[in-house]
């Protein structure tokens, strides 16, 4: 990225001027996205960690020499952990507000699958398994363990959904068809997306 002068968090006025995407923040006068943005945090929070374990090193190096523990300064400068990566999705519609409530890394999952099999011509399934997350994603009443275990089970199946017939895993994919089958029996939001998405689900993995 191209270097300028004082860095500044002022609202951008027009894309990123790295990647074209909507600007959110200008740093050193260039418009910045999200995900550019990111990349930048990350490069400098990556620099001061190494100078902070580095001096650390040094610090603890002094006092094992001198053998007079405190010679060298104290506390320790903290090492901050590398900033988390912006949570986005392409295909699946999500309420941040239960973001903190669910394991997104499996929500994330299925929308990374979703977009293989749109890429690969399966806009049925693509649709079935997106219907069936965000009816899950959107139903209060289901409770956020229920919530996680009904989303892990459709980020299996949207994985084995991708792969190839010989890396499937059948055992695994019937019973989670069979706890689906039972969950959809109980839940009403889960039922109508699940009636639709059966048929096309046991057409890709058999019977």
């Amino acid at each position: 990225m191209r270097s300028g002068s004082k860095e500044s968090d002022e609202t951008p006025t027009g894309p990123c001027t790295q990647c074209g995407k909507p600007g959110i923040v200008s740093v050193n006068r260039q418009n910045l996205c999200v995900d550019c943005w990111y990349k930048v945090e990350v490069t400098k929070t990556l620099a001061f960690r190494l100078q902070a374990i580095s001096m650390n090193f040094a610090a603890q190096q002094m006092d094992d020499i001198t053998g007079l523990g405190g010679m060298a300064p104290t506390p320790r400068i903290q090492v901050p952990d590398i900033p988390k990566g912006p949570f986005i999705l392409n295909n699946i519609k999500l309420d941040n507000s239960i973001v903190g409530a669910i394991n997104t890394g499996n929500v994330q999952t299925i929308d990374v699958s979703l977009t293989v099999l749109e890429q690969a011509g399966n806009a049925k399934a693509k649709e079935a398994l997106k219907a069936m997350t965000e009816a899950i994603l959107a139903d209060a009443s289901i409770g956020p363990a229920k919530k996680n275990e009904l989303i892990e089970q459709i980020a299996f199946l949207a994985q084995q959904s991708v792969v190839a017939a010989k890396d499937r895993k059948p055992g695994l994919i019937k019973a989670t068809l069979t706890s689906l089958t039972l969950a959809a029996q109980t839940i009403t939001t889960l039922a109508a997306a699940w009636q639709a998405a059966e048929p096309i689900l046991r057409n890709i993995f058999g019977p």
